[in-house]
C-alpha cells in the first residue's frame, strides 16, 4: 500500500496554496478540511502553525498584497516617467492580474472588501488598512505632480486619488466577472480621460 502524497510543512508553500484556495473560492466558502486536503498539512498543523481560519487569511490576505502590490505602489508614488504614462501602466499591471492569467479571477483584496464588510470585523478592518495603501499611493503621486507643474494648482490630488484608486476597484470586479482584457483596456481609456489635460500633455509642452 502506497505511502499517499507528503505532507506539507514549509509555512510558505501552506501560505501560498491557501492564498490560492481562499482567492478561488472565498472566505466563507473555504473550510479548514479544504486548507488541509489542498495544502497537505493536517488541521492540528494548521491551527498550530497558523491558528484559526480567520487568523490564517489574515496572514495570507497580506502576504498576497505584499507579494501583488508593493512594486506597483512603489512604482506609482516614485517612478520618474511622466505622470499619465504611470497613472495607466498602474491602472493595466493591476487589471492584467485580475484577467485570471496567473490565478483566479478579480483581486483577493477586493474580494475580502466585498466579502468581509458585513461579516468580520477583523477582516474588514484589515483589508480596509491594506487598501489605503493604493489611495496613499495615488495621493502620493498626484501631490507630486502638482509641485512639479504636471498638474494645474488647482487640482486636487486627494480627489484625483480618490477617483483613480476607485478605478482599481472596478476593475478588479469586472475582470472577476469575466471581462477581457480588451474590455478592461477601454475602461482604462475612458478613466484616463479624467486626468487633467495639463497632465496628458505635459510631454508635449516641455
Amino acid at each position: 500500500m502506497g505511502r499517499g502524497r507528503p505532507r506539507k510543512t514549509n509555512p510558505d508553500d501552506v501560505l501560498e496554496t491557501s492564498i490560492e484556495l481562499f482567492w478561488e473560492k472565498g472566505y466563507e466558502a473555504t473550510s479548514m478540511n479544504d486548507l488541509a486536503a489542498a495544502t497537505g498539512m493536517a488541521k492540528p498543523g494548521l491551527y498550530a502553525t497558523f491558528g484559526d481560519k480567520e487568523t490564517l487569511y489574515a496572514k495570507a490576505l497580506r502576504r498576497y498584497v505584499d507579494q501583488g502590490g508593493s512594486r506597483v505602489l512603489d512604482d506609482l508614488a516614485r517612478s520618474p516617467d511622466p505622470l499619465d504614462m504611470v497613472i495607466r501602466r498602474t491602472l493595466k499591471t493591476l487589471a492584467e492580474a485580475t484577467t485570471g492569467k496567473n490565478g483566479p479571477g478579480g483581486c483577493l483584496l477586493v474580494n475580502t472588501l466585498v466579502e468581509c464588510a458585513h461579516g468580520s470585523e477583523a477582516l474588514d478592518s484589515l483589508s480596509h488598512e491594506l487598501d489605503a495603501r493604493r489611495l496613499d499611493a495615488f495621493v502620493k503621486r498626484f501631490r507630486a505632480a502638482k509641485k512639479t507643474g504636471e498638474l494645474s494648482p488647482l487640482a486636487d490630488p486627494r480627489q484625483l486619488a480618490e477617483f483613480f484608486s476607485g478605478q482599481v476597484l472596478a476593475l478588479a470586479v469586472m475582470g472577476r466577472s469575466g471581462a477581457s482584457q480588451r474590455d478592461l483596456d477601454r475602461f482604462i481609456d475612458v478613466a484616463m480621460t479624467v486626468l487633467p489635460k495639463t497632465a496628458q500633455d505635459g510631454r508635449n509642452e516641455s
